[in-house]
């Protein structure tokens, strides 16, 4: 034999021997239990079973959890999310539900104890396993201030006119809003302004938020059906006529610049108004002069007219 047919039979030999690094080879039948296992788990009678296993664990869960919750009582109220509201005088009217079963308590009933204050834009109830009922409160945040039909209210992000009470004392800088023409009923006893009134009052108040300093000087706002409404600023009487439409924003620089170069150079007072209603201009009205007062007559002459009256 040569060498040439030795290498060949050995490179034969190679090719019929079994890799020593294949799995198969060295744990026969260990592909046959993989295969066995996916066929039982994939039976359907095996599936139904154990869902069966879980859906009875869950219901003794709820069943044990519903029968100790029967014993547990309220042991504390505690109310959340206040800034405005007193956080004490909202949880005085939910004492009356401490001692009393957990289960019984309705969270209706906890929103009708504090129904009646008008702050209160939402509630979220919640009661824990440990004789705890939790009281989330989302108050309604001020917007504004108004004076309708003679009543102090202010107005919140909604548009929605709560009595005053002192609330705008303890917020700086927070407008007077005048001409809301009418209001609608808004649900527990409140009212909602005008709908197209509050969208042209929203706009404004959003261009004032984004502003420099005009925010800084903005007194009140007047609100006018005609495209008319206009703004005053703290220590003048002039009238900024800013409209109903249009891009606020650029109005209210138009108004920064103008307070800057003009008002604060000739007076508070130097106008009676100021029209930033149109585009790169700005037209402003002077005061009418008041007509001059009557000159007195001098002592001499009432004398001899009175002389002439009692001929």
């Amino acid at each position: 034999m040569s060498i040439l047919d030795h290498d060949n039979d050995r490179s034969d030999r190679k090719l019929r021997e079994p890799d020593a690094l294949d799995p198969e080879r060295i744990l026969p039948g260990a592909g046959d239990s993989k295969g066995k296992a996916r066929r039982l788990l994939g039976s359907l009678p095996v599936v139904t079973f154990v869902l069966f296993l879980l859906i009875l664990a869950i219901t003794g869960l709820v069943w044990s959890a519903s029968h100790w919750k029967e014993g547990v009582t309220v042991r504390k109220v505690v109310v959340s999310g206040t800034n405005i509201l007193s956080r004490k005088e909202m949880e005085r009217p939910l004492q009356v539900f401490i001692g009393r079963r957990l289960d019984k308590v309705d969270p209706d009933e906890i929103r009708s104890a504090l129904g009646s204050e008008p702050l209160i834009r939402e509630m979220q109830i919640s009661k824990e396993l440990n004789g705890i009922v939790r009281v989330r409160i989302a108050e309604r945040q001020p917007l504004a201030a108004t004076l309708y039909q003679g009543v102090r209210m202010i107005i919140d992000t909604d548009g929605v006119l709560v009595p005053d009470n002192g609330i705008s004392a303890r917020f700086h800088r927070l407008p007077v809003v005048y001409g809301i023409s009418g209001a609608v009923p808004a649900g527990g006893g409140l009212l909602h302004m005008n709908s197209e009134e509050y969208r042209i009052l929203a706009l404004i108040l959003d261009a004032f938020s984004g502003s420099g300093y005009a925010a800084l000087l903005l007194s009140e706002i007047h609100l006018s059906s005609a495209n008319q409404s206009w703004f005053a600023a703290s220590g003048s009487s002039i009238r900024f006529i800013i409209g109903n439409e249009g891009n606020f924003k650029e109005k209210l620089k138009k108004f920064e610049i103008f307070w800057q170069k003009v008002v604060a150079k000739k007076g508070f007072d130097c106008y009676s108004s100021v029209d930033l209603r149109f585009r790169e201009k700005v037209f402003a009205t002077e005061p009418v002069a008041a007509p001059p007062a009557p000159a007195q007559p001098s002592s001499k002459a009432d004398k001899s007219a009175g002389q002439v009256l009692t001929r």
